[in-house]
């Protein structure tokens, strides 16, 4: 199971600066090491290269679910400015954290777990949440 992370910004300069911080973030956590990687958006005929478009997180295990949850929830809490960040998952259902949602950080943490366990397909059951 994968899902992709997004940053909801209409510049596409700002959203990929924020995606590399929350690669960063995401970079120190020893149960999704070698489970990120980049996403670009397709490069137009006169462009040189393009942006990174989103985060793919590779969610095999329950443990990396409730890591992934966590982890998101406290980035989101930690901006200075008001970010708005998109977890999509396979079938195309997502969900959004913004700082606004984010004062509150355990029922957040439940429900984007919740949401990422409810694609069916993270069958490991998960002993740390």
């Amino acid at each position: 199971m994968e899902s992709r992370l997004l940053i909801d910004s209409a510049d596409a300069g700002t959203a990929a600066a924020h995606l590399r911080e929350l690669a960063e973030w995401l970079r120190h956590e020893q149960e999704l090491r070698g489970r990120v990687r980049w996403e670009h958006r397709d490069v137009a005929g006169d462009e040189m290269g393009g942006l990174p478009e989103a985060l793919v997180v590779g969610l095999s295990s329950g443990g990396a679910v409730t890591v992934l949850a966590r982890a998101a929830v406290e980035w989101v809490r930690h901006r200075t400015r008001d970010v708005t960040l998109k977890v999509v998952r396979e079938s195309g259902e997502s969900f959004e954290v913004s700082v606004q949602r984010a004062t509150s950080h355990d029922p957040l943490v439940t429900e984007l777990l919740d949401f990422l366990r409810a694609d069916g397909r993270n069958a490991e059951p998960d002993e740390t949440a």
